[in-house]
């Protein structure tokens, strides 16, 4: 009985996850093409490409938290990596 009740409720998770991806595509989709058709020129579309998908990936809330990460920095930042010397060049 659990096992049912686990197939269905991912199974309604898939349907609805599938229903806002199309969503997110055509609020992404649909401006950006008709700016191309309109204007015929690159410098209005990248522009509206870029505020439409924050649009979209902005416009519902997912059940799970995005949690930023940030990698930390090394002991030594002075050091490149590649030669082993720091950038001043006197190693």
């Amino acid at each position: 009985m659990e096992v049912m009740k686990f197939t269905s409720n991912a199974k309604y998770k898939i349907r609805i996850m599938n229903k806002n991806l199309v969503i997110k595509v055509l609020i992404i989709a649909v401006p950006t093409y008709t700016m191309a058709i309109i204007t015929n020129a690159m410098v209005y579309t990248i522009p509206m490409l870029a505020i439409s998908t924050l649009i979209a990936t902005n416009i519902f809330k997912d059940d799970e938290d995005v949690e930023n990460r940030v990698e930390q920095d090394s002991v030594n930042s002075d050091v490149s990596t590649d030669t082993g010397y720091d950038f001043d060049g006197d190693g």
